[in-house]
């Protein structure tokens, strides 16, 4: 039996996530057509995209008082947030890999 995932970081209620709740990683079936760095970059990208507009539209009902509910506003942002700064990471460590690569000799 999974145990729940406590979260009080948030300050305004205590939450709780099952395991099973949280997102699984994507494993394709084996023999399943290989996916190109560049179609999985550009997904990432537009997933970070969808979160962020998520994430907006969940501020814009918080101010027009169509949430009362503070904390699913804050868990949107962060979501976002924490996308971002992955992406931003995966960025930095290609960008230098490529570095390095241009730096060796042929």
């Amino acid at each position: 039996m999974d145990t729940p995932i406590q979260r009080t970081d948030l300050g305004l209620r205590r939450l709780e996530t099952e395991a099973t709740q949280l997102r699984q990683p994507r494993v394709r079936p084996h023999g399943a057509e290989d996916v190109s760095f560049k179609d999985m970059l550009a997904e990432a990208v537009a997933e970070v995209r969808n979160l962020q507009t998520e994430a907006d539209n969940t501020i814009k009902k918080l101010v027009a008082g169509e949430i009362t509910d503070v904390t699913e506003a804050m868990v949107a942002v962060e979501k976002a947030d924490l996308a971002f700064q992955t992406m931003m990471t995966v960025r930095n460590k290609v960008v230098t890999a490529y570095e390095e690569i241009m730096r060796m000799q042929v």
